[in-house]
């Protein structure tokens, strides 16, 4: 009897602290210098503003720390630099912290597993880097670069935080690195890369739920690409492709982007232009942006094998979707439109099926996401 009585006091201890955990997403908008906090209710997907703080001209991409304590936001304007904000850990409200500078202007931001180290990819500048971050989460001045082919667009540790990967979008291929943890220095395993075939485009990546399998979105195919992870020596093997890209939305391949052509004016063909790559929390789901049509595709994940199988390609109401981000407990799913005066909240059915269900007022330019769930209020 004592047992039981015990079991239920833990039960309904734990249904409380998760009744109480409030959920945060943090939005970048590199149009008007914003980063925007909401307030998301997982229990029926409601998304809320609470608050926006001004970090700066072009704003983009943000990480979050391991410990949840830190939001690190990059800015893509001279003088380029980082900006870290103190994440209060009951109403998650910004405070600034810290700040630094960046060798480049940076596509993508991360954190190693530890968060020791605060890791960049430049699109413009064909580089990876790493910067120690202190105790104080004051990241170095000291700055390690490693080149790399033709716009690099991602870098990030795997979940065992011995090897780093990179969406080298220009040289299609993946580059493949193992991370020094008492350093930092990056050194490329075997080749240093893998390839993918021409004018695919590696860009984002994410990795399956035990560490095993990475997949990395083609920004030109629209394809998904599977990738054994060797667990000594971190070396990636090709295991399968999935088309994310139906016939009925008509796109032609991708081509190449940068500053001058970001919108391929002088082309009037609609063009396959993925972006964002997010697998769910159970590791079952996976989905993509494609922004010509303005959708997400869906992906069953298998989890034994790692392999994939596409589902289905939704349309979704934010104009443009850069980038998107689940909900910690995997029912929800964020969407913004670089081109959205709203930032949507969708269901995910079992199925991948996706349902609008919230909205809430986004800044101007809306794309990157970083969502927490933060201690009990």
């Amino acid at each position: 009897m004592r047992k039981s009585l015990v079991l239920a006091a833990a039960v309904v201890s734990g249904l409380s602290l998760q009744a109480n955990a409030a959920t945060y997403a943090y939005i970048s908008s590199p149009g008007d210098g914003l980063i925007s906090q909401y307030r998301l209710d997982q229990s029926n997907g409601a998304l809320s503003l609470v608050n926006q703080v001004n970090a700066g001209d072009q704003v983009n991409p943000m990480a979050i720390t391991p410990d949840g304590k830190v939001l690190f936001a990059a800015l893509r304007v001279k003088p380029f630099q980082v900006l870290g904000y103190r994440i209060d850990p009951k109403s998650g409200q910004l405070t600034p912290l810290s700040k630094a500078p960046l060798a480049q202007s940076m596509a993508y931001l991360s954190t190693d597993r530890a968060g020791h180290y605060l890791l960049g990819a430049s699109y413009g500048a064909d580089a990876v880097t790493v910067q120690a971050i202190d105790k104080a989460y004051q990241p170095s001045d000291n700055i390690l670069s490693y080149a790399t082919g033709p716009h690099a667009h991602s870098v990030r540790t795997d979940p065992s935080n011995r090897f780093a990967y990179t969406g080298n979008l220009g040289a299609d291929r993946v580059l493949q690195y193992r991370l020094d943890d008492k350093t930092g220095a990056l050194t490329p395993i075997g080749s240093g890369y893998v390839s993918v075939p021409a004018n695919t485009g590696p860009r984002h990546l994410t990795f399956s739920k035990d560490g095993k399998y990475l997949y990395v979105v083609g920004e030109m195919s629209g394809t998904v690409t599977a990738f054994s992870i060797n667990d000594s020596t971190g070396a990636l093997t090709q295991i399968a492709v999935a088309n994310g890209i139906p016939e009925r939305l008509k796109l032609a391949h991708g081509e190449v982007r940068d500053a001058r052509n970001n919108d391929l004016k002088d082309d009037p063909t609609p063009r396959i232009w993925a972006a964002d790559l997010r697998i769910s929390p159970d590791g079952k789901l996976l989905f993509m942006t494609e922004r010509t049509s303005s959708s997400v595709s869906a992906f069953a994940v298998d989890t034994t094998t790692g392999g994939l199988r596409f589902l289905q390609n939704y349309p979704v109401e934010e104009q443009q979707p850069r980038n998107i981000a689940f909900s910690p407990n995997g029912r929800w799913l964020l969407v913004t439109g670089e081109k959205s005066a709203k930032v949507g909240t969708y269901a995910v059915g079992s199925d991948g099926a996706l349902k609008r269900v919230g909205e809430a007022a986004s800044g101007k330019g809306a794309l990157w996401i970083e969502v927490l769930q933060t201690s009990v209020e």
